[in-house]
């Protein structure tokens, strides 16, 4: 089957798959060829495929995925590889993001937004392995 993740400014996956495990924001979902017509919306998470048996994985925050006619394209708001992220910046982005949540709020829309942003920090960071 064949994948292609898609961000607003670039292509990063164009690519002959065997499998697809991506974030959903009702739960992680997994493809494998000929699965059924299928559109979700993406969560912040880790996207793993496996390309000529290698398992490659990028990190996703956000989008939507649609499997159709053995074809899975992931059109996410961001999305970046493990190899592309600077490491001393993903740890200051958690750390920053785990401060701001100790330091509270009483603001739900503010609370759901730092515990997004840690979810993201915490993938990026994870990514980095």
């Amino acid at each position: 089957m064949k994948l292609l993740v898609v961000t607003p400014s670039r292509l990063l996956v164009d690519a002959e798959v065997s499998e697809v495990t991506a974030p959903g924001a009702a739960g992680e979902f997994g493809v494998l060829a000929e699965h059924v017509t299928f559109l979700g919306e993406l969560d912040v998470g880790l996207l793993s495929y496996v390309e000529d048996g290698r398992t490659r994985s990028l990190v996703i925050d956000g989008g939507y995925g649609e499997v159709r006619d053995d074809v899975v394209t992931i059109l996410a708001d961001r999305a970046e590889y493990g190899e592309e992220i600077d490491p001393e910046a993903a740890r200051a982005e958690l750390a920053e993001a785990e401060r701001e949540l100790e330091a509270g709020s009483e603001d739900p829309a503010a609370i759901e937004s730092l515990l997004r942003a840690l979810k993201r920090a915490e993938t990026r960071v994870a990514a980095l392995q």
